[in-house]
């Protein structure tokens, strides 16, 4: 007796039928960790800008040491969200997601570079900037206390630098996301050369010298001519970065202006307040629109 003739054998369409079974889970699970993620992604977008916003407050009536406490706050939280995110992207899911994730690592390399930019006046390095997702060293509780109670102002993106070797990162900062957050960051620099153009006109205003914040503004503008000249040469093999720079350009172009108004308009308005307060009221609310060359002209 033919004993597989006794076995009931699975028609070609319950084979087909398990295996579209099959293919609804993977797809399910699929777009299940996909949402998940996006969100962690959102919600590091939405966190960075506030980080962001918070640096730009520096000068506005809050200390840098101040900001910096507030800062290193959204820094813990950003570094729990990083770590929710590093379950969700380990091994091949890593590349299989980073599309998804790389708007919100990018905004948070944005703000981070900025936080560092305002310790340091210069960009982090690739490495730097990995180093901030690592964990932080586990301290022990007298350690942790005297530290806490010394934290002078901009620690925090100080002891992100030179983790120690051996602990693996939340997160792996790609190249292509390194430079699409330096290539933002350039935005940043020109919302800060602004405020400090406006802010000196005002000072001259109440009887300031004027003119205290030429070096900085000027710095500024040679590290965005600096990122513009290296980035140029990277554009043809990234199809993302020609966008960028044409922002960049934008952002250089109002940073010069902002130069030359501090410069020209603050002497030649000087016995002017009326005119002075409006363009330093301008320069400093005006740091998102382009007006650039047109404003000055207009106004001569």
């Amino acid at each position: 007796m033919d004993v597989t003739a006794a076995i009931p054998q699975r028609s070609r369409a319950d084979a087909l039928l398990e295996a579209f079974h099959g293919f609804r889970t993977e797809l399910d699970a699929h777009y299940a960790q996909r949402e998940r993620i996006v969100k962690l992604s959102r919600d590091v977008t939405a966190l960075s800008k506030q980080l962001i916003f918070a640096l730009h407050r520096i000068g506005g009536g809050k200390s840098k040491k101040q900001v910096f406490k507030e800062v290193e706050g959204k820094m813990t939280d950003l570094r729990v969200l990083f770590e929710k995110l590093q379950g969700e992207v380990q091994g091949a899911d890593f590349w299989r997601y980073q599309r998804s994730v790389s708007p919100g690592i990018q905004e948070y390399l944005e703000g981070f570079t900025f936080y560092y930019y305002l310790q340091h006046h210069s960009l982090p390095t690739l490495e730097e900037a990995q180093a901030s997702l690592v964990p932080p060293a586990p301290q022990p509780a007298a350690y942790a206390s005297d530290t806490a109670s010394t934290t002078s102002e901009g620690s925090s993106a100080t002891k992100l630098m030179g983790q120690p070797a051996g602990r693996e990162p939340y997160f792996r900062v790609t190249v292509d996301d390194y430079l699409g957050g330096v290539a933002d960051l350039t935005g940043e620099l020109m919302r800060l050369a602004i405020a400090s153009v406006g802010k000196n006109l005002s000072d001259s205003l109440a009887g300031g010298e004027g003119g205290g914040d030429f070096a900085s503004i000027d710095k500024i503008g040679r590290l965005v001519r600096e990122i513009k000249g290296e980035m140029e040469s990277l554009a043809p093999y990234t199809y993302w970065l020609p966008k960028k720079l044409q922002v960049l350009d934008q952002s250089l172009g109002k940073i010069e202006n902002a130069s030359y108004n501090l410069r020209i308009r603050g002497a030649e308005y000087k016995d002017s307040p009326a005119m002075l307060q409006a363009l330093a009221r301008r320069m400093a609310e005006g740091g998102g629109e382009r007006r650039g060359g047109d404003e000055v002209e207009a106004s001569a």
